[in-house]
């Protein structure tokens, strides 16, 4: 049986998100384990640019709405030339240009991965992606897993769910140590205490339910909060006004986004992502944030939403709160700082979950097996 791999993975995002972090970083823990990659994604973009820089086979694709049938020659010329064994496509477009042309070359495993939770529809051209051009799909969440199999009918052998994993430092900042740089960096009072936040500032991610919690409790703690991330000036300013007028300014830290953001999480008490849903659909699968912050034994609070309810199993690995409900989320927060020994042996939990199933090690070893399995299943065909 084969036991190294020549994979292609597609995406038309042009941004850095998650989703293109994860295909860089799979794509380097394939490669240390000697595997082939080769990356197809717009030219110019980060992901064209840092896959380039490291030494991958990088092709320019520009996956627009006009050019698709150039795309398609292209891609259908690429995979000649390439010879993968296995294409994973990561976005819309991609997927619905590259999986045909994969077909019609003859690339032999062929897998579909799902990065967003919002709803699929059954038609015509979906049942084709999902049910004939595919051989897997990946997901990143069961919420999204599950809606998917009830759509398509799928096979509990044909869909996982495959959130991303993060990378582990090599070392983690000594908590006391880590706050009081934050505190030193803020020009606040060393002894000053922190509630954190860390991903993308939007209204979907509820970061005034957050707001609303501190103005709730700040005469029984002394806490500020810390947030991490990037977002709309609009929106950016809308949250500083609205700390303004709850009188807890001066007491909201806005500070961007950061490449590192370990030692942050060290600092906080606790962290909180509280993401709602958009017409009652979950935004997101498992939120890399919320895994790296429990690594890093930082106490965590998450909305009822989403991925969230994963990896928080509430009481046992962090707390869960309705987001629209800010006295509930203002409540947890004084019970994880309040409750020490039921909070540690939480972070102590969420470590151990993480540790064991949510690094990249764990995602690229879950990853392999399905290769493997496919493997196994084109070997049976033969033998029938």
């Amino acid at each position: 049986m084969r036991s190294l791999y020549k994979i292609v993975h597609t995406t038309c995002q042009t941004g850095w998100g998650e989703q293109e972090q994860r295909i860089y970083n799979e794509s380097v823990w394939m490669e240390n384990k000697g595997h082939q990659v080769v990356i197809i994604t717009p030219m110019g973009t980060p992901l064209f640019t840092r896959a380039k820089e490291h030494g991958f086979r990088v092709h320019g694709v520009s996956f627009k709405r006009f050019s698709s049938l150039k795309d398609y020659g292209q891609l259908k010329q690429i995979f000649k030339d390439e010879q993968p064994h296995i294409l994973n496509t990561h976005s819309k477009a991609d997927s619905n240009i590259a999986l045909p042309a994969a077909k019609k070359t003859g690339v032999p495993c062929r897998i579909l991965s799902r990065h967003i939770s919002d709803p699929v529809r059954n038609t015509w051209n979906n049942r084709k992606i999902y049910k004939q051009l595919t051989h897997f799909i990946f997901t990143t969440s069961d919420y999204t897993t599950q809606h998917l199999q009830q759509v398509f009918k799928l096979k509990d052998m044909e869909i996982f769910s495959m959130p991303s994993g993060i990378i582990p430092p090599q070392d983690l900042a000594p908590k006391e140590s880590a706050r009081k740089a934050l505190a030193r960096d803020l020009c606040l009072d060393a002894t000053t205490r922190f509630i954190g936040f860390a991903g993308t500032i939007s209204k979907d991610r509820e970061v005034d339910t957050i707001l609303k919690a501190l103005k709730l409790i700040q005469s029984q703690i002394p806490h500020h909060i810390a947030i991490l991330g990037e977002g709309t000036p609009d929106c950016l300013a809308e949250l500083k006004t609205l700390a303004k007028d709850l009188g807890i300014g001066e007491k909201v830290h806005f500070i961007g986004a950061k490449e590192d953001v370990w030692p942050y999480y060290r600092a906080f008490d606790c962290k909180v992502l509280a993401p709602g849903n958009k017409n009652k659909i979950p935004l997101e699968g498992v939120p890399l944030a919320l895994l790296e912050a429990m690594y890093s034994s930082c106490p965590v609070i998450g909305s009822k939403t989403c991925g969230i309810t994963d990896i928080i199993v509430d009481k046992k690995t962090g707390l869960l709160f309705d987001p629209q409900k800010p006295k509930n989320l203002a409540d947890m927060i004084l019970d994880t700082i309040a409750n020490e020994a039921a909070t540690l042996e939480r972070v102590h939990q969420a470590r151990e979950l993480v540790r064991k199933k949510y690094t990249i090690d764990a995602m690229g070893r879950n990853i392999i097996r399905i290769y493997r399995l496919h493997q196994v299943k084109i070997a049976r065909q033969y033998l029938v």
